[in-house]
């Protein structure tokens, strides 16, 4: 009868094995943190383009004006775009968009009530729309502008929204720089003011 006879790790093949390791680790856990965040912020792009077509849509169908402005209450345009942002019917087509007469007979329906950013992401839009985007009754927006998500003000996974009058686009990296290009082909120029 034959001995069975039990092999294990000697210490070296044990070290040597924790050392490619910790080297795949160290390459691999930075590339993954990057991919989620940018799949992070593909998401947030894809619920704001979600929100335009909602938006230009009730527009369309209810033939009046739908606005979308920042909202830190989810009930009045207030604070920042990171904070969140409401849809509502924009009956008198105020600029700057204002939910009139909260909780009274002439109250401005709320459409849609989106929430707060998670921490370290960030919404900002460049100047054209600072607080709003409103649409009228033949699906028109009140203007061109470039909307922006990033994690931590870092360009290089920030995701961009150009809106023109008829229809938003995500906005693409067209020169292969790693940073979203806006309408006119140049880069974003920051985070907070894109």
């Amino acid at each position: 009868m034959s001995a069975f006879r039990s092999r294990g790790f000697t210490l070296i093949e044990l070290m040597i094995t924790v050392a490619i390791a910790a080297v795949l680790l160290t390459i691999g856990v930075p590339a993954f943190t990057k991919l989620m965040i940018k799949n992070q912020l593909s998401g947030e792009i894809q619920t704001l383009q979600g929100t335009i077509a909602f938006a230009r849509s009730e527009a369309i169908k209810r033939g009046t004006y739908v606005s979308i402005c920042k909202s830190n209450d989810q009930s009045t345009c207030s604070g920042n775009w990171s904070d969140g942002w409401i849809v509502f019917e924009n009956r008198d087509d105020d600029a700057p968009a204002v939910r009139d007469d909260i909780g009274g007979a002439n109250e401005e329906p709320l459409l849609r009530v989106f929430q707060a950013l998670p921490s370290g992401y960030t919404l900002n839009a460049n100047s054209s729309f600072t607080n709003f985007v409103t649409y009228d009754r033949l699906g028109m927006a009140n203007n061109n502008g470039t909307f922006v998500f990033c994690k931590d003000s870092d360009e290089t996974t920030a995701r961009a929204m150009i809106v023109i009058p008829t229809r938003p686009r995500i906005a693409t990296d067209t020169d292969n720089d790693g940073i979203p290009n806006k309408g006119d082909g140049s880069n974003i120029t920051s985070c907070e003011s894109p």
